[in-house]
């Protein structure tokens, strides 16, 4: 198989990966069976909360997180890089998780990086090892309720005066003021 072809063929592979773990309306049994062929023994998974590795706790925490909420995942882009040795590469995803944690209330768009290394096994087929699911906590925390509107309101731009000053200490300590406007 063509490098290009093979790229375009991973990058399909990783839009259905994505929908399956991305898309609540997709049962628990059909994603533990679609994806588990894609994922190496000691696959690893990170969010900004946690972190594990093994198949058998990456599938669980999928599966389970079928089972607590409800989401979607809204695909901006996708790129497949393939290392020069076409033997691994990294899948990079940019887009927005819609989360609707109760079903009467509003979806919360998260703004997500999904990263996925991988190494191909018989093009092209692939086996994950690592999966990074990168979204801001940040924003999390602007959407919760009275929490939200202090981290927003007082503390980020407290925060944001007071790391100015530090840096403007910081290079004038080091006569190296810069002069900016």
């Amino acid at each position: 198989m063509e490098r290009a072809q093979l790229i375009h063929a991973l990058e399909e592979r990783f839009r259905r990966i994505m929908h399956l773990l991305y898309d609540t309306s997709v049962s628990p049994p059909d994603l533990d069976r679609e994806i588990s062929p894609y994922l190496a023994d000691d696959v690893r998974f990170r969010d900004p909360w946690q972190g594990e590795t093994g198949s058998e706790k990456y599938r669980l925490g999928a599966a389970g997180f079928h089972a607590m909420f409800r989401f979607h995942f809204e695909l901006y882009q996708l790129n497949v890089h393939l290392e020069a040795d076409g033997r691994t590469g990294r899948a990079l995803a940019d887009g927005v998780m819609h989360l609707k944690p109760v079903r009467f209330l509003p979806s919360y768009p998260l703004r997500t990086i999904l990263a996925y290394e991988f190494e191909v096994t018989a093009p092209p087929d692939f086996l994950i090892y690592d999966h990074e699911e990168m979204w801001s906590l940040a924003d999390m925390i602007e959407a919760l309720p009275g929490i939200g509107w202090f981290y927003a309101k007082v503390f980020r731009p407290a925060f944001s005066k007071g790391f100015l000053a530090a840096s403007r200490l910081s290079l004038r300590a080091k006569d190296e003021l810069v002069r900016i406007g």
